[in-house]
């Protein structure tokens, strides 16, 4: 995937991605984001979509066809991407035939996903479609995902009237051409004033105080997010089945009534193997089933200390060693 998609693929979802990216529904727009974006931007590498062809004249101009915002149609990069666009309730009834993105775009939405998170939850079984590697599900920080991507330093989008928020479906922070700072001011003001952040991204498509309320009644959400990350890597490693740690069960029976302690992992394991994907740059490790247990023992227990009461402490520290050579703090 080359970096415009990749950086496409960032604004989506709400992840980091290497570059500020901004996505415009009117090409009219181009010359004044340009101006806000050249006047201060803070020293960050940027692209702006714009419906057309793009033009040659500025590279950090990327033509787009179709629309990334509707639900249920099609939107496009030159002759060779494609990407479809459908919202979350009609996923399980639809085949993926190539590059997915899946939108709570309503209310309804939103209360299928909270449904298929409270079973994988609870039951350890996760929506099928959801681990397909072709799908991806946006705007995660209004799901429960960490910030880091979320605010107006990372993504942007210029509505048709002028109207600038962070996602298709986000409340408004501003009007083209307003000063970056005060955009960044007005979305960290919106945060601050919500119960739950990010109270920006899905502001429009699904009442605030149900959203603050189902994500406070569910902090375990990103660990959620990850395991479906994890589950989607497996997959395209051709690893089609797989147990989620703390989702239905865990490997070890001592940590079956214990929260786990570091939430930027999770461990996974099937009949043969034990995997632990982490957050920091989307890495999956592949273990045996004995230091799978293990891994899964500091997770839960939060120290090595506290690990070394259920397993051999070298044992244990050789587990803990071999993740932080590869710079992973369990």
């Amino acid at each position: 995937m080359s970096g415009e998609k990749r950086d496409l693929m960032a604004w989506a979802t709400g992840r980091p991605g290497r570059s500020r990216v901004i996505v415009l529904e009117d090409t009219r727009h181009v010359g004044t984001v340009q101006e806000m974006l050249g006047a201060e931007s803070e020293g960050r590498s940027h692209l702006i979509f714009a419906p057309g062809e793009g033009t040659e004249s500025d590279e950090n101009v990327v033509g787009y066809g179709g629309s990334f915002a509707e639900c249920n149609a099609e939107a496009s990069l030159g002759d060779d991407f494609y990407l479809q666009v459908q919202n979350y309730s009609i996923s399980q009834y639809v085949s993926t035939m190539g590059p997915t993105l899946v939108r709570i775009a309503d209310e309804a939405d939103f209360e299928v996903w909270l449904s298929d998170a409270d079973t994988a939850r609870e039951k350890g079984e996760f929506a099928e479609f959801l681990a397909d590697p072709m799908l991806l599900l946006a705007d995660l920080p209004g799901l429960g995902a960490p910030l880091d991507g979320a605010g107006p330093r990372h993504r942007l989008y210029v509505r048709a009237d002028g109207e600038v928020t962070v996602s298709p479906y986000g409340s408004a922070l501003g009007r083209v051409g307003d000063d970056l700072k005060d955009l960044e001011a007005a979305w960290r003001q919106a945060n601050a004033a919500g119960a739950h952040p990010c109270a920006v991204t899905l502001a429009t498509a699904v009442p605030e105080a149900l959203r603050a309320a189902a994500l406070e009644s569910r902090p375990w959400l990103a660990e959620y997010l990850l395991a479906v990350d994890a589950l989607r890597d497996l997959r395209s490693r051709g690893v089609l089945r797989a147990h989620v740690s703390g989702f239905g069960g865990r490997l070890r029976p001592e940590n079956r009534t214990t929260e786990q302690v570091q939430t930027q992992h999770v461990l996974l394991w099937t009949d043969e193997s034990a995997y632990l994907h982490t957050s920091e740059g989307s890495r999956t490790f592949a273990l045996n089933r004995a230091a799978g247990e293990l891994a899964e023992l500091i997770l839960c227990q939060g120290s090595v200390d506290a690990a070394a009461q259920y397993a051999g402490r070298p044992a244990v520290l050789k587990v803990h060693e071999f993740f932080e050579r590869a710079g992973v703090v369990l």
